[in-house]
């Protein structure tokens, strides 16, 4: 995929091909030490006529995100770091009963616009995984300018590699896709990432090797649940967030 195509298209290629990526990836997850649900959110805009069933899938309304960060405030879900879950997944500290973890994929403007004053309102803190090409590079994404802004105010901002490929595709580099998106991160925000998120969720021992290998602590994946463990801390397991109110409810209540 080529960043900075227009919003539309840019979005639609996103989409389709990340669900077809997170449903392919996905795999059984035994059970495990510590339950904590990573959600994954990616646009958060107003549903419009012509989208696909896959971009709906994926683009959760923003109605129905203030409605989900409003149940995680009404029913008292201590909303963590990923970073802090990390930490708990390698023995350096615990976390609070019936913890959630927010997480936002790909960098898109809506994100900031949509997404971030609601967190804000809540005080609530999330991760924004993006792929570097793409920030500052036309109308669909953010600038840098916005993360730095989300970054000081609380947010992390982790690396979702330089142009969004399959990094199981033996002809991505994966220096370049995942060094150089930390490097990118870095010198753009001031901050070197700790998180890696993989696009699609596809990932293999190789690529993971490559992940641990660029310094980061720890990867999130996409799908299989809400249960890790330390054996798990480079394909961190997941929920894909949809506007199922019901499926968002159940995985609420799966985490404490």
């Amino acid at each position: 995929m080529i960043a900075a195509v227009s919003c539309r298209s840019a979005k639609s290629e996103t989409d389709s091909a990340a669900v077809r990526g997170w449903k392919a990836h996905a795999r059984q997850s035994p059970g495990d030490s510590i339950r904590v649900p990573i959600f994954v959110y990616h646009s958060i805009a107003h549903h419009h006529d012509g989208q696909t069933g896959e971009q709906r899938e994926l683009d959760v309304d923003t109605a129905t995100f203030r409605s989900q960060m409003d149940e995680i405030a009404r029913e008292e879900h201590p909303v963590i770091s990923l970073e802090a879950l990390v930490d708990a997944l390698r023995g350096k500290g615990s976390v609070p009963a019936g913890a959630v973890v927010l997480t936002f994929d790909d960098g898109w403007l809506d994100q900031y616009e949509d997404a971030f004053p609601i967190l804000q309102r809540h005080h609530f803190t999330a991760t924004f995984f993006v792929y570097t090409t793409a920030i500052g590079n036309g109308s669909a994404f953010m600038t840098w300018d916005q993360l730095r802004e989300m970054q000081h105010a609380g947010m992390t901002i982790g690396a979702h590699s330089r142009t969004h490929p399959d990094l199981t595709d033996a002809k991505v580099s994966l220096v370049e896709e995942i060094d150089g998106s930390r490097a990118d991160i870095a010198r753009n925000v001031g901050v070197t990432p700790d998180l890696f998120a993989y696009p699609y969720g596809a990932r293999d021992a190789r690529v993971a090797a490559a992940v641990k290998a660029a310094g980061f602590r720890a990867a999130r994946a996409l799908a299989d649940g809400p249960v890790n463990t330390s054996g798990t801390r480079f394909e961190l397991r997941s929920i894909l967030a949809t506007d199922d109110m019901r499926a968002f409810e159940g995985a609420l209540q799966g985490g404490r």
